[in-house]
């Protein structure tokens, strides 16, 4: 195997790669990313055996071949070389990394120990925009549970028609649900739970250009792809729970105010809330909310941010990072915030300053904290 390609290639190729390479599997191949000619292309993969990532790179392929490199050592080289055109070489069972002002060499395991990663090709299928799929997945991300005892909840719940795509994750205190358009060739509905570690990866991989995604999906695998990526997950097994149950339809007061404004004062407010619930108090009052914490130790905290307010005024209990990470999902100026007291949850939505309208595509729901 030869192989001759420029450097800000094949760092993009090992970039997109080596998260998913097995670091702590007693396997050492796992720990090792193949290398291989496809094409006229330099084939590079990558699996933990909960996922697998392909990255093809434009070279000259001169000798056809494989072999596998340990990734730690092989991305150290590629991500520090300076010279800009690079050739891999296969010699023995050693690889030849070389350009014009230097040369390394790695040993290398057979490239037969190198466990399969599966290609997903029949099952259900929807396009999605890249960047739609890395702002879906940016709001969502926040409300997955990372408590392994209730497995669904680690996952994000994904339900997928003819011309919509809605993504929702929950841990038992928030949801947070969008909705995005996609181009699906089949007409049937279809619901499955992804991994939420996994569509971390999808999001880093896919989300900074404006292409379509492919997004296939069998009994228990789903596949993201574009030209020149494939990413396969497990998909979690078992039913994503009936989450609509709990979006609430009444409110007792609805608030539209300034987000930054709001968050400035939540960020103030958890300076003195250092209790294990991080509870602040809100105020609903006309013509503003008021926001209140204290603790024994170090004092207390009150502040009013100016705001509509149609509803009745009462208050509420929160804790303020929940409220903080909704809010730093929306990505309009102004928020409509739907309260309820403590007996039941509230919600917040983007306004659209532009329509003056609220924003339908997505929400994030918040449990208060009973007293």
């Amino acid at each position: 195997m030869k192989i001759v390609c420029t450097r800000d290639n094949l760092r993009q190729g090992i970039s997109r790669v080596e998260r998913a390479v097995g670091r702590n599997s007693t396997l050492p191949v796992l720990a090792s990313v193949l290398l291989e000619t496809e094409k006229g292309l330099l084939k590079i993969s990558a699996t933990n055996l909960e996922i697998g990532v392909i990255s093809y790179v434009r070279s000259r392929v001169e000798n056809e071949g494989k072999t596998t490199v340990p990734v730690s050592v092989f991305s150290g080289i590629i991500h520090n070389l300076k010279d800009e055109k690079i050739t891999l070489e296969l010699v023995g069972t050693s690889l030849k990394i070389f350009g014009d002002t230097f040369e390394s060499k790695l040993r290398t395991i057979s490239a037969d120990d190198f466990p399969l990663i599966p290609k997903v090709e029949d099952g259900l299928q929807w396009r999605v925009n890249a960047k739609d799929l890395k702002e879906a997945t940016r709001r969502v991300m926040p409300s997955v549970s990372n408590l392994e005892t209730k497995l669904e909840l680690t996952g994000v719940c994904f339900s997928a028609e003819e011309k919509t795509l809605t993504m929702a994750s929950t841990d038992g205190y928030r949801l947070a649900e969008k909705t995005i358009k996609c181009e699906g060739k089949t007409k049937e509905a279809s619901n499955f739970i992804v991994p939420g570690s996994s569509l971390q990866e999808v999001e880093r991989i896919f989300g900074e250009e404006s292409v379509d995604v492919l997004i296939t999906v069998s009994e228990n695998q789903i596949a993201f792809q574009k030209e020149d990526v494939y990413f396969v997950s497990r998909l979690i097994e078992g039913k994503y729970p009936d989450y609509k149950q709990i979006i609430p339809n009444k409110f007792k007061a609805e608030v539209r105010i300034e987000k930054t404004k709001l968050l400035d004062s939540l960020k103030m407010a958890s300076i003195f809330s250092l209790n294990q619930t991080k509870d602040v108090k809100i105020g609903v009052e006309p013509e503003k909310i008021s926001i209140h914490t204290g603790s024994g130790d170090f004092g207390e905290h009150h502040a009013e941010i100016p705001a509509e307010v149609n509803g009745e005024s009462f208050e509420v209990s929160f804790n303020h990072q929940f409220l903080q990470d909704g809010l730093n999902t929306i990505s309009e100026e102004d928020v409509m915030f739907f309260l309820n007291d403590s007996n039941g949850a509230s919600l917040m939505k983007g306004f659209d300053n532009k329509k003056e309208a609220v924003r339908d595509d997505f929400l994030y729901i918040v449990m208060p904290i009973r007293q």
